[in-house]
């Protein structure tokens, strides 16, 4: 696999049950724009009554004719029993991993957790992770009733994934429309909380759009596509990757149109044919031929260069919550055969890392092997693909939304490791998705994962921070996370980059020259990142 995200699955996809006190009532049922529904009061989770709404439609099925065409508008007149989650949409992956085991075209839901009688509280939209062709708000490391208990409402959301979202067509090119319906369901959801979350005892005016991986990479993208009429007042982006190398247009569709007896190499037509076909007879024919499909940058709205488009001004003009694991590239690498090399060199031009154009002379200098930094390829291999997709563009975008936009910017890396994080233990350090359940405060999740070991008392209270962190710029992104520790990231001060993970009480000040310095190397590939990749479909042919 050619992109970055090949470690989805991170932990054994257990399946995860929690006892709740299910008790519907007269004042969970809601009248919304998709009709009613009926919530139920979970008394078990937390230590805070919740009033939930699970697997609530926010827009129509998206198979049939509506496939890949932007979302509809969806009501049922009949009271919607929302307590339970729905289908996630269809992966991209053969295991999808948690909360994916049933899958549908007709996706789209909202997940809406409140505490018991909310009135007016802040919103705060969660996007889930997967590489954008995995993934569901089902998940149980995403619940967001932690998050809730601290006085917001806690929403998540289905989005469509892989071929459904992102087919790369000709025909649709052709069009001149955008074809990342991904994204435009995001926005649809956005809409839909915006115009019903008052209801559910949220205020519309104050929502925050956030997420983890490509759900960071989402909230960028909706920053830009959006920017002038972004409904949110605050955005969070754990891990966000840059955009991803794209295969030549409607290459990856032939793939599969040629596989299921309909027209390929862009011909009108193509999609009708394809939209005659089942979901799942697509879904079978994509896993037995590994077509891949990522957001297109099609510049109607997703754009090459996310840090030129700041500069401009052209993203919403919101506070941003930002920041990276400290050995995101790890689990990144582990699978990339040219990572266990002597030397760098082979995997400077290698399909995993996507920068082929590198001077790998200046990559040797940057990350010398061995070293006391880099003792092997693999630590050097892993440190460049952190610091090429996603410390400099945290770097990148908290340095431009502060100086020239003149905008709030709490700036963050995550450093805690722990042997019980993983099975495969302390030596990938502070891997890509370790935050999540630190974020989300679903510790409880880590002991049904490999190694099966129980969250530590420090483990616990590092979560607690991180919770109080989140919450509290959700409540007011101008006033950030209001914890110890955490300053308002300044550019001129080296300080401002707030160390999460080892400290019990707060956070510890990290050195952003230091962390940054080899952002200066990288800018200068950056700008002209992604690019699509050759024909053979690989940079070295």
């Amino acid at each position: 696999m050619h992109l970055a995200y090949v470690f989805v699955a991170i932990f054994t996809p257990i399946a995860l049950h929690i006892s709740t006190a299910k008790a519907a009532s007269p004042e969970l049922l809601v009248h919304t724009s998709s009709g009613p529904v009926q919530g139920f009061l979970d008394t078990n989770t937390t230590s805070v009554a919740l009033q939930k709404w699970l697997g609530v439609p926010f827009a129509a099925d998206t198979g049939g004719q509506n496939r890949w065409r932007p979302p509809k508008s969806v009501f049922h007149s009949r009271v919607f029993n929302a307590s339970a989650y729905g289908p996630a949409c269809l992966q991209g992956r053969a295991d999808g991993g948690n909360g994916t085991s049933v899958q549908s075209e007709d996706c789209l839901a909202v997940n809406i957790i409140s505490p018991q009688g909310a009135k007016k509280l802040p919103v705060y939209v969660y996007s889930y992770g997967g590489g954008f062709d995995s993934g569901s708000s089902s998940d149980p490391k995403i619940d967001g009733s932690f998050l809730a208990a601290k006085g917001i409402v806690f929403v998540s959301y289905n989005y469509r994934l892989s071929l459904f979202a992102y087919p790369h067509s000709a025909e649709i090119a052709r069009a001149r429309e955008t074809q990342n319906f991904g994204l435009l369901d995001t926005r649809f959801a956005i809409e839909w909380v915006r115009d019903n979350i008052q209801q559910f005892g949220g205020d519309p005016e104050k929502i925050t759009l956030g997420g983890e991986s490509v759900g960071a990479e989402m909230t960028n993208q909706y920053l830009t596509a959006f920017a002038n009429d972004p409904i949110i007042r605050g955005a969070i982006m754990q891990s966000a990757d840059t955009s991803q190398p794209m295969w030549p247009l409607n290459s990856q569709l032939d793939m599969v149109a040629g596989n299921i007896s309909c027209p390929v190499g862009g011909r009108d037509g193509q999609l009708d044919c394809l939209r005659s076909k089942s979901g799942f007879e697509l879904q079978k024919v994509l896993l037995a031929t590994g077509a891949q499909f990522q957001p297109v940058t099609d510049n109607i709205t997703i754009f090459k260069d996310f840090v030129k488009l700041t500069k401009e001004g052209r993203t919403a003009r919101v506070p941003l919550l930002i920041g990276t694991n400290k050995d995101e590239g790890t689990l990144i690498v582990e699978g990339e055969p040219t990572a266990y090399l002597d030397t760098i060199v082979a995997y400077s031009k290698s399909n995993n890392l996507n920068f082929p154009w590198a001077n790998v002379t200046k990559l040797e200098e940057l990350y010398p092997v061995p070293s006391s930094s880099f003792p092997t390829a693999f630590n050097a291999s892993a440190a460049m693909w952190r610091d090429a997709h996603m410390l400099c563009l945290a770097h990148n975008l908290a340095v431009q939304r502060t100086d020239t936009l003149e905008l709030p910017v709490w700036r963050y890396r995550f450093d805690l490791v722990a042997d019980n994080l993983n099975s495969r233990g302390s030596r990938i350090g502070t891997f890509h998705g370790e935050d999540i359940r630190f974020v989300m405060g679903t510790w409880r999740t880590i002991d049904l994962s490999p190694p099966f070991v129980p969250a530590t008392p420090d483990e616990i209270k590092v979560s607690d921070i991180m919770v109080e962190a989140w919450t509290n710029f959700i409540k007011d992104p101008t006033e950030g996370p209001r914890i110890s520790g955490w300053k308002l990231f300044d550019p001129q001060d080296p300080n401002t980059l707030a160390l999460l993970g080892n400290s019990l009480i707060g956070a510890e000040p990290g050195n952003h020259f230091v962390t940054d310095s080899v952002c200066a190397y990288w800018n200068t590939l950056l700008s002209i990142f992604p690019q699509t990749f050759p024909e053979c479909g690989s940079w070295t042919c």
